[in-house]
């Protein structure tokens, strides 16, 4: 068994000491009860952090997130046995499609649905991805929670929806768009790159960068002079998110000419 109080001591915000402290129960529950056992759904580097976190305990339980589909930015952690192969099956996670007529109703964003789910007295961390299609918005919830939405809620905002619970493996995702450009660098700073991609000082950027709203690969970073490489995703708050798709080289005075893709 995990000592709590050894792993918590050193967490200082309170409401994260409260989200570890929920996942290392879940951990023992596995470790006492030789059964399988799900947290609710959390932001992906929450678990890189339960990850540093638990970095100097040697366990013998396998361990899977899944959020319902690859890529997904919420998911839930999965404790098993060691003598059990985990599988995404075995993740206590139902897909609500909700759709709508988009003739006669202004297009809906993630904030409605996920507000209207909400809105039916549904802690957020019962809630996966939404992901928006067209008409349609495909809801990723705990199957304890998913029949309750799928009789409750009716409207989201003022447009009327119709909802049905499907099957994960006929969930089809979107590829994400991405707007492709390419930028010509004097370096491949984090902050360097991310000045030229939202048009913005380095010195702009370099405050985001300090108020840990930029995510290096769904963690957070801190350090304006990351070197980045190609495939790397990085996420700033309130701007957007882009992907290093290509370097492509330099030009005659060094400078570097790379592709980036701009989430769409």
């Amino acid at each position: 068994m995990i000592n709590k109080q050894d792993i918590l001591c050193n967490i200082k915000n309170k409401d994260d000491k409260i989200l570890f402290s929920k996942i290392i129960e879940q951990l023992n529950f596995c470790i006492k009860n030789y059964t399988n056992t799900f947290t609710d759904f959390l932001p992906i580097i929450k678990y890189t952090e339960l990850k540093s976190i638990l970095s100097n305990i040697v366990l013998e339980q396998n361990i899977k997130i899944f959020g319902g589909f690859e890529n997904a930015e919420r998911i839930i952690i999965g404790f098993f046995p060691e003598y059990v192969e985990p599988k995404e099956k075995d993740f206590p996670i139902s897909v609500l499609e909700i759709k709508y007529d988009t003739k006669f109703n202004k297009e809906l964003k993630h904030r409605d649905f996920l507000g209207s789910i909400i809105g039916t007295g549904i802690d957020r961390s019962k809630v996966g991805d939404i992901i928006i299609n067209e008409n349609k918005a495909i809801c990723f919830l705990k199957n304890n929670i998913a029949e309750y939405i799928n009789t409750n809620l009716n409207q989201v905002g003022k447009t009327k929806i119709k909802t049905k619970i499907i099957d994960l493996n006929d969930c089809t995702i979107p590829t994400p768009k991405l707007e492709e450009k390419n930028i010509i660098v004097s370096s491949l700073r984090i902050d360097n790159i991310l000045a030229n991609s939202f048009n913005m000082s380095r010195n702009k950027i370099s405050e985001y960068i300090k108020g840990e709203k930029v995510f290096l690969n769904f963690i957070v970073n801190t350090n304006s002079s990351k070197i980045l490489k190609d495939n790397d995703i990085i996420t700033v708050r309130g701007l957007g998110r882009i992907k290093i798709l290509n370097i492509i080289g330099t030009t005659k005075k060094d400078n570097i000419i790379l592709t980036i893709g701009k989430y769409t």
